[in-house]
């Protein structure tokens, strides 16, 4: 496991690759890219994918172009437009071209990544065909020297404390009752479970205001069918308009969940009142 550039493993003047696309392959390319750390930094990428800076118009990206206010459909058409005058193509850093607009897939974020890219400290490869001794083969016919690779390819969700089949996700495949609870098991919650776009921080502390007014009473849920129902319509309206993959299998709009969890709070307050 990458924790810095020294320990468990010194990467100074080493040829380092990079495999993955995601925020933790951005940040790591760029550390080990400064010049006194890595002899060389390849980023091996399999898919071309959209690098956000953390930063547009002096705000932080997500509020730049996904204001909470505006409706998530014409949100997304005007935040594409403003993405790509902003940072431009892509392929203008030498990065493969995406195969999706802006906010079709879950974003990289990285204030230095393009940067670093774009003046040579990071040397993009495509996928790999095969390691071969010392080196790597790439799917261009391109061999590299490299003398560490660290793996930074995502993972999968999985939960071996707990032993019930209907409690462990198929590949990334989970859904949840507002992300949180699965129908008929309303006595364990799963907080955080999701890939909220832009944070999970605040995602975690809006769901845990559901938490707390079930265990203290106030909340009700709905019947289990209505829990199945409801969880199919969410599955589709947030999932709907990215591409399929299963890093998107767990996805969610951040300002669309919020909203729609605080009106299924009044919602369950009314329900317990109503049984008590």
């Amino acid at each position: 496991n990458y924790t810095d550039p020294f320990e468990p493993y010194d990467f100074r003047g080493k040829r380092v690759m990079i495999v993955g696309a995601g925020n933790s392959a951005m940040d790591i390319s760029s550390e080990l890219s400064q010049r006194p750390l890595a002899e060389k930094l390849f980023i091996s990428m399999r898919r071309g994918v959209w690098v956000m800076p953390k930063y547009m118009d002096g705000k932080p990206a997500d509020k730049a172009v996904l204001p909470a206010w505006m409706p998530a459909s014409l949100g997304r058409k005007l935040a594409r437009a403003k993405i790509k005058k902003t940072i431009g193509m892509m392929e203008d850093y030498g990065l493969p071209k995406p195969d999706h607009e802006p906010l079709e897939g879950h974003p990289s974020v990285s204030g230095e990544f393009l940067t670093r890219v774009g003046c040579g400290d990071i040397t993009p490869k495509p996928d790999i065909e095969k390691l071969d001794g010392d080196g790597v083969v790439f799917t261009d016919g391109t061999r590299e020297k490299i003398d560490a690779i660290v793996w930074a390819t995502g993972y999968n969700v999985t939960f071996p404390f707990l032993k019930q089949d209907d409690l462990t996700p198929k590949e990334n495949v989970f859904p949840l009752y507002k992300r949180m609870v699965k129908p008929g098991r309303e006595t364990i919650f799963f907080l955080g479970l999701a890939q909220p776009l832009p944070t999970l921080v605040n995602f975690a502390e809006q769901q845990s205001k559901l938490v707390a007014a079930a265990l203290d009473g106030e909340y009700a849920f709905p019947d289990a069918a209505e829990m199945e129902r409801i969880t199919i319509a969410d599955e589709k309206e947030h999932l709907g308009h990215f591409y399929d993959s299963p890093r998107h299998r767990m996805q969610v709009d951040f300002n669309l969940y919020c909203r729609d969890l605080l009106k299924e709070i009044e919602k369950g307050m009314k329900r317990a009142k109503a049984h008590a």
